[in-house]
Order: structure tokens, then sequence, then C-alpha cells
């Protein structure tokens, strides 16, 4: 298979064309072809073929067009497409892509001129452009392949004007006008094709035309780049106007100058992988806008290896020369002055060491003055501030400086226009790349599962990669005995050169170290302390004692010079290997004293955090506990942990959902209880040992594992009678009085419910008062004592509207309006939604708005309005279901399958039964009961009587332990309908009249019931 992009896209199978049918497959290519052997992530596919629109279905959509391409290339014989991480390369050969044939013959083209042979050179660029068949990717439009496009056409225009100027120069009569025509007309600020243009015309004896063309461009560049023409176009322009003979002969090439082009730059790096952003960033200072670059990054990064790769990529765009210097602004040795490099710079372009000023500012202007109107590249390596960098700069629009630096060089900007481009670390697919080239792509191959981790060990930082390449090339260790050595507890010994103490990861991270201030190093310190991935800006700023603006302004100083990473507004994070590196630093410089107190800010700063919950925390305090548990004060953060699992969870694994959602995983919380378990029970503060088992409890609870949760809670009150105020609040009796009403143990709860509301009311607390009253009133409620519940409810509802902030709960409200409804009070229960929806109205949480839709639906579902009642518990089952509330999806769910079977849709109310069969072990005592009523009615329309009895009396057992005398009369009402289609009249009859007599006892309409 043949590819071609130098023109219309083109596949050739066998020499005939390959049709490319659809939108997604010509675009799909074209960009795996502009970048061909480099991996392609999917999300720069999906940005290729619909920029900034792209559909909900785009990630499969380009998943599908990419098997149809691999489908089209195995027939062709040949499988180059490869899957690499979340992205894709297509690996072609120079001979079978036209654009590589092309650079490769205009790079032999230079290295011909370079060998003084320019017949052969002007051979290889007219092979070269005979490539072309039109412009780029020509027909295929969007952002991504119009700048590939548009970087190739700049390549394309480069090399015509090489074979421009070589034709003129060794005169061989071949026309050359209309080609720099065509080269202006798509580059019209190309001011080389100009000056060749000019000459060739005036050559000619076409000079009013040499003149005209003068004139286009000037006016072209003042109208639309605000400037003038550059100097050796002004002096050819006037050369013309006085018919200069001297314009007759061949120009002057660069064997003839006294002295040759500087070309300073060191050499290219063999093993350079990826970067294809910055390299692209870089190509943009050879169009409009700034001609000045900052690459910085941390130490290791790659910056310099970035800058002379893409130098030695256009240096032939700088004909003039290549100024290079390594200013050491983070090396052992002092940093290099200005002056010492102007006049360094000044020699090499020819100017005498006696002239060369001693003034700064003097050389500085100097320098310019011999850059002015050349296309010279200046790259000013390993910069420690702007003050060294400022006066190396040129000043004119041919040539172009790129700085490297660990630091952004901000207040460069604000002298020069600069293109600021981050160099960070390489992905995965690019570091494992970079190791192929070190060791060889056969030994990766042979262990690509090491090589992953090697690539995640080094974190993707170049240095890293370069040095255990290094060592793997010079020892006999496999990829696996490598990773398992970096994976151990010293990592960063593992990141050294053997034999050389200064190649290794931590002495390009002492430099940077070294240069910090005292009050930087403080918080650098601090930060690196923390456990977890990264950190916010309140935290970051509450562990210093400066006001918030000296603080603000240290992070920021911080960001700046790549020590830490803002990599979102307001959240920060190190390098994983800098961080490795601080945290040592940190354990030496700080005392055991200073290392405590700093976690105790920590965690305080956590645990004093707004009502709500941090969720963009989670993690942090998952690892800062595991991290720092047994430690004084830190089985504080269980508590904050306890909310976490009470909210939420995703049972699929953290990339399900994100946790700005409120999920969390169970099983690492249940971990984390476990871990604070162990050392609870053995630390001298019983509050350890509560808090933990307060999770446990957290966790079992809403993990529906009930039985777990209850001996937890009871291991909870039994470390807090150890302390000093025991159960002061009644908080944890109320926990455990919730989880006895969920399995049906009614009278312990009540009994533990009465202790809490005594020892809340005692405590003044507030907020856990109204909770525990509620608690009570609700199982009274299912208990049927109806007036004691009712009382309770309406004094939560009070003593919660009495709080200065007003109303914060909806429980008792939830609570009062079933009460309500099971007495018939159907009115009342209405008013109360509309009072709780009020409540509701910016509220956040899914759980009690689906709470609301429940009773909602039992409101009109009392009215006899079937279709409103199915509809608010669809919604509330919708919204209960995204906050993971399993339990109430049981109720709610056969609540729905009942109004089914009432409503004769039979085969509605077995779906409903069976959408819900995956949640077994989320079943109750309730839930169960309230299945099997459900089932007994289902079998008695499905004729089924034996199962229908059988169902039905569960049903009446189950609730008359409990005791739930409401839920039993209902229940036997169903029992007696079964007994009667199976024909046993008197069974029926006697559970109709014991259900009666339940009814009246607790004061509600039986005919209400039916």
């Amino acid at each position: 298979m043949d590819f071609g992009i130098l023109g219309p896209l083109q596949l050739a199978w066998d020499g005939l064309p390959v049709p490319l049918p659809g939108r997604t497959l010509p675009r799909l290519f074209a960009v795996l072809l502009l970048e061909p052997g480099s991996v392609i992530p999917l999300h720069r596919l999906v940005d290729a073929v619909w920029d900034d629109d792209p559909p909900a279905t785009a990630k499969r959509q380009i998943q599908n067009t990419v098997a149809t391409a691999r489908g089209l290339l195995l027939r062709a014989g040949t499988s180059e497409l490869e899957t690499v991480g979340d992205g894709y390369r297509l690996r072609v050969g120079p001979e079978k892509l036209d654009s590589l044939r092309f650079q490769r013959a205009a790079r032999i083209a230079r290295e011909q001129v370079a060998a003084s042979e320019p017949e052969a050179a002007l051979e290889s660029l007219r092979e070269a452009l005979d490539l072309w068949r039109g412009p780029a990717l020509a027909g295929l439009t969007g952002r991504l392949i119009e700048a590939g496009a548009l970087r190739w056409d700049e390549e394309r225009a480069a090399a015509e004007e090489a074979r421009a100027e070589l034709e003129l120069r060794l005169a061989t009569g071949a026309p050359v006008v209309a080609d720099l025509r065509r080269v202006l007309e798509r580059h019209p600020y190309r001011q080389h094709a100009a000056e060749l243009l000019m000459t060739a015309l005036y050559r000619e004896d076409r000079s009013a035309e040499a003149l005209d063309a003068y004139d286009a461009i000037r006016r072209q560049l003042a109208d639309e780049l605000g400037i003038d023409p550059g100097r050796r176009l002004k002096d050819l322009y006037t050369a013309i106007l006085r018919d200069d003979a001297s314009l007759r002969a061949a120009p002057k090439t660069a064997s003839s100058r006294s002295l040759p082009a500087p070309a300073q730059l060191p050499a290219d790096a063999v093993h350079f992988t990826g970067r294809s952003g910055q390299l692209a960033a870089l190509d943009a200072l050879t169009g409009p806008g700034p001609r000045v670059a900052v690459l910085s990054g941390i130490g290791g990064s790659g910056k310099t290896t970035l800058a002379l790769h893409w130098a030695h990529r256009v240096r032939e765009r700088f004909p003039d020369g290549q100024l290079y210097v390594n200013l050491r602004g983070w090396d052992r040795t002092a940093p290099l002055t200005p002056l010492d490099v102007l006049a360094g710079f000044l020699r090499a372009l020819g100017v005498p060491t006696e002239s060369i000023p001693s003034d700064v500012d003097e050389a500085s202007a100097l320098l310019r003055s011999r850059l002015a109107d050349t296309r010279t590249l200046v790259i000013l390596d390993n910069a420690r501030n702007s003050q060294q960098v400022l006066p190396l700069l040129p000043a004119t629009d041919g040539c172009v400086a790129v700085v490297t630096s660990r630091s952004r060089l901000p207040d460069l900007a604000a002298l020069r226009d600069v293109r600021q481009v981050t160099v960070g670390t390489l992905g995965t697919a690019d570091a494992v790349r970079l190791m192929e080239g070190l060791i060889g792509a056969e030994r990766v191959a042979a262990e690509p599962e090491a090589a992953d981790r090697i690539a995640e060990l080094c974190d993707g930082l170049p240095l890293a990669l370069r040095i255990v390449g290094t060592n793997l090339a010079a020892q006999h260790l496999t990829l696996a005995e490598t990773a398992t050595a970096l994976a151990g507890r010293d990592r960063l010994a593992h990141l050294a050169v053997e034999g050389d103490p200064t190649t290794t990861v931590a002495a390009a991270f002492d430099l940077s170290f070294q240069a910090l201030d005292p009050e930087e190093e403080l918080l650098y310190l601090n930060l690196a302390f923390l456990p977890g991935a990264d950190f916010s800006k309140g935290l970051a700023m509450s562990l210093v004692s400066w006001d918030p603006p000296a603080a603000e302004r240290l992070l920021a100083r911080l960001v700046t010079a790549h020590r830490i990473d803002e990599y979102r507004p307001g959240r920060y994070r190190f390098h994983d290997l800098v961080r490795e590196y601080a945290r040592r630093k940190a354990e030496t410089v700080f005392d055991p004293a200073a290392l405590q107190g700093l976690r105790e800010q920590v965690v305080e700063w956590y645990c004093r955090g707004s009502a709500r919950l941090p969720v963009e925390e989670y993690r942090n305090i998952v690892a800062t506990f595991l991290e720092w548990n047994g430690h004084a004060k830190v089985s504080r953060l269980l508590a904050r942990l306890i909310a976490f699992a009470d909210a939420g969870y995703s049972e699929e694994g953290p990339d399900r959902r994100t946790l700005t959602e409120s999920r969390y995983e169970l099983p690492e919380l249940a971990h984390v209880a476990e871990r604070g378990v162990e050392s609870g029970v053995k630390s001298d503060d019983p509050m350890d040992a509560v808090r933990a088992y307060a999770l446990a409890d957290a966790v079992a609870y809403a993990s529906g594992e009930l039985h777990q949760s209850l001996a937890f809670a009871q291991k909870t009150l039994e470390y807090l009678s150890r302390t000093p105020h025991g159960d002061r609040t009644g908080k944890a009796r109320n926990d455990l009085g919730t989880t006895l009403t969920h399995l049906g143990r009614y009278r312990e709860a009540v009994s533990v419910l009465r202790e809490a509301v005594g020892a809340a009311e005692r405590s003044g607390k507030r907020y856990v008062h109204v909770e525990v009253l509620a608690s009570l009133g609700t199982v009274l409620r299912r208990m049927g004592i109806f007036a004691e519940a009712e009382t309770l409810l309406l004094r939560a509802r009070d003593l919660d509207a009495a709080s200065p902030e007003g109303p914060t709960s909806v429980y008792p409200l939830l609570s009062l309006s079933e009460l309500y409804i099971d007495q018939g009070r159907v009115s009342a229960a209405e008013d109360l939604c509309r009072e709780i929806a009020e409540l509701l109205r910016d509220h956040p949480s899914k759980y009690y708005r689906a709470r609301l839709y429940f009773r909602q639906s039992a409101v009109h579902r009392a009215d006899g309005d079937f279709p409103r009642a199915e509809a608010a518990v669809l919604h509330g089952l919708e919204l209960v279901e995204q906050s993971n509330g399993w339990r109430h999806v049981l109720v709610y769910t056969y609540w729905l399958a009942e109004m089914h079977v009432d409503s004769g849709r039979l085969d509605q109310a077995r779906d409903a039964l069976d959408r819900v069969a995956r949640l077994d072990r989320f079943q109750t005592s309730e839930t169960l009961a309230v299945k099997a009523r459900v089932l007994c009615k289902l079998h008695t329309a499905d004729g089924n009587l034996r199962m229908a009895v059988k169902m039905g009396r569960q049903a009446c057992d189950v609730f008359a332990a409990m005791p739930d005398p409401l839920r039993q009369a209902r229940s036997l009402l169903a029992l007696a309908r079964a007994y009667e289609a199976a024909g046993a009249s008197y069974e029926a009859a006697r559970c109709a009249v014991e259900a009666r007599e339940l009814f009246e006892a607790l004061g509600v309409d039986p005919a209400r019931q039916a």
C-alpha cells in the first residue's frame, strides 16, 4: 500500500487508487499520515474529524472507523495500523509515503549544498518537488488537518526557494518566475522568495515587474503585519533602481563569505520521541506572531533536547546562522553573564574581539544590528532568569529565539511577545518508544508489561528514562528486574548512571532546590509532605503563617518555576519523582515534632471544612489516613469519611463515575475502616477505635450488610463507653436504632432510640436531637403507635425550624407525611409534600428528592390517580438509583410492581421485579415482606394459588413479628383474596376479619385499604 498527502489524500494498492468513502475515514488517514509512526491519541482524532462539535458517539465512531481502516490495510497485505494505549499509530516506511520521500530528498539536498555539490543538490530538489500533486491534503478541511497540511506546504515553499536559488546561482536558464510567484501567492510574507523573484525578473530584463513585486510585498507586510521589508529586500530594490550590474552575476554563496555562517547547534538527539504539540508551537515561530519561545519545565524534562531537535529540523530556514549557548542558569558552576554571551555571539558573527563593547547595553545593540535583516536562529539554553536573557534577544522578524529554563520567566513576557511552551513528561507510549531507541525494540517487545511499568515508575521523565536505558544497555538486567528495583523504597537511588554521581535524577532536582528562597523552601517542603495525588490552594495556604496574599504569591512562584503544577484552577500537584525527592528532603529537614505538627494542621484543615462533602478531597483524605494511620489525631479523618459512605458509592471503580458526582468505592472505605480498627483497638485513645468502628458501621450499612452494621454499631458504643463522655449526644445510639429498625427489630430499636432522645436533649445538640426524634417517630409509626409518633415528628419539625438558620432537615417532614398517608389524611400529606418541595428547591440531594417523589406517589395512589402515582415513583426511582440508595430502590420498585398488579398490568409487574433481582444482598426484613405481599397478589392474579398463599402467609408473619400492624393488615387482605380464589372461604373470612380488627385498632378506615 502506497500513501500520499502531497496533494489530495491518496492510497494506492498495486498502483490502483483505493477509494475512501465517507467523512471520517479520509480524515483518520490524514491525521495518522501527518505524523507517521507517532501515537495519535483518540481525543485528537475526534478533534480532527469534528473540530469543536463532536457527537456523543464520536469515540465509538472513531473506533469503528479504525476497524474499517485496519481491514482495508489487511486486505492489502499490510497491518501498519496499531493500537497503542488510548491512541493509534500508523507505521509507514519512507518508501511508502510521499511526504517522507520528499523530506529525505530535501535533507540530502541540504547535505549536498554543504558539501559544495550544488548541481547534485539541484537534482535532489527537483526530485523532491516532483512528488507534489497540489496543496497538501487538498480538499480536506478541519483545524488540525489544515494546520498539519500548512506545515508541509511551508516545507514545499522552502524547497522551491532553495531550488530557485540554485537555478539562479548555476545560471541554468530554467524558468523560476512562475514557481516563485506561486510560492508568494500561498505564502505572501516570505521575503526570501520575493528577493529571488525580483532577481530572476531583473535578469530577464523585466525590471519594472521586479519593482512591482517589491511594492506588492511591501504593501502586504505593511497592511497585514505592520512591518517594513527587511534590509536585504530594501537593498535589492535600491540596486535594481540603480541598474546595479552586480545583480547580473550569480549571488554570493556561503563559500564566498569571509567567515562561514555560525552553526553552533550541538548534535540532535538520536532517539528523540514525541512532543508533537510542542514542535507545532515552535513551528509557529516562523509564521506571524511572537518570534521568541520559552520552553519551561522541571529538571530532566527534555527542554534542551526538544529545542535542539526542532532547531536541527528547521535550520535550513535560517541560512544566516544558528547561535547556541548554555547559560548555566541551573548548573553547579556560576551562570554566564550576558556580556560573556554577547562577546561569544559577536565573535561568531565576525566582530573582532577588540571591537566588542565592554558595556552590556552597547554590546546588545551591536548584536541586534548584526542580526538585523538576517534569518538567524538563537538558542539560549538553561536560563536562570529574564535578566540573563533579555540582552541576547534579536529584534527583527527574520530571527527566532528559543529559551529553555526551569522557570516560565513571566517577567520576560511583560517586555517581549513570548510564546510560552510547557515541556511536561512523556506519555506511556512515547516513553516506551524512547526506551525502544535506547535499548532496542526487541528487548521492549519481549517484556512489554515491564516496559510500561518502567515508564510509569519514571513518570515519563525523559532524564529518568534515559538513565534507565543507559543502565539497561550496560548491565545484564531484564526489564522486569529493573521495574522491581524501581518499585522499591528508594526509587531515586536507582535513577542514577552507574559510576557517575552527577548523572542522576536527584542531582538534577538538587539544582532547583538550592535556588529556593527560605520562605519558598518551607512551603515547598510542607506541600511535599502531604499524602495524596494533589492539593488545593486552601490547604496550601493554611500550612504557612503568612497573610493570604503573601502565601498566594509564594504559591504562584512555585508554579512559575515548575516546582509544582497548577493543573486546573486552584488545584496543584507535584511531578511524582519531584515529590519523592522533596519528601525525603522534608524528612531530613523537619524534626519529629514539626512533622507531627504538620500532620495535625492537615487533619484540622480537612475536618473543619464546609458542612458539605469536600468531594474533590475524598481520595486525598483516604491517602492521608492510610499513610499517617497510628499518629495522634489522624483518626479524626475517619469521621469525615463516614459522610462519604453515607453519600453514595460506585461498585465499578473510580473510572465509572467522577468524584464530582459524589460516588465512592465501598471496598476502599471498608479497607480504610479495617486499617483504622486495627490501629484503633491498640490506641490509648478509645476515640480512635470509636471513629474506625463508626466508619465500618456506615460502610456495612451502605453495603446492605445489616448484621455487620449492627455488630460495628455495638462496638462503637462499647468503645464510647470508655471515653469520659460516652455517647453524649445519642448519635451512636441513633445509628444503632436505625440498623435495628431495618432489621425489623422494632422493640429493641425503640428502647435504644428513647435513650438516644434523652441524651440528645441533654447535650443541646439541636441537629442530633432532630434526627433522633425523627428516627423514633418513624419506628413508632411503623409499630402503629400513631399518636406518639406524630407528637415526636412535630416536635422534631418545630425544633429544626427554630434553629437560627431556619429549617435544615426534611427528614421529620418526610416521616410525618408518611404517617398522614398511613392514617388516610391525604390532604395533610399533600400539604406537607408542597412544603418539602419548597425546602428542597435548591438542595443538591437526589436522595431526599427521590423520597419526596415517593411520598407524592403515595398521595396520588390514595386519590386513585394511578398514572400520576406511577410517574412520581418512576422519577423517584431514577434519582435514587443515581445516588445508589439500593435499599430504597427495592422499596420503590416493589411499590411500582404492586401498582402494576392492582391495575392488571402483570407483565410490567414481573419486569419490575426482575430488574431488582440483582439487589438481593440489600434486602431487609421489611423489603422481603413487601416483596412477599406483591408476589402474593401477582400469583393470585396468575392463578398460582399455592404460591400466592405461601407468599401471603410469609408477609403476614414477618410484619407481625416486627410488629408492623398496618402492613400486616394489608398483607392479610392480600392473603384473604388468595384464599378466596383457592376456594378456602373460611380462611379467607378469618384473614379479612383479622385485617379489619387491625385497621380499626389503628384508627384507619378499612374501606380505603381494599
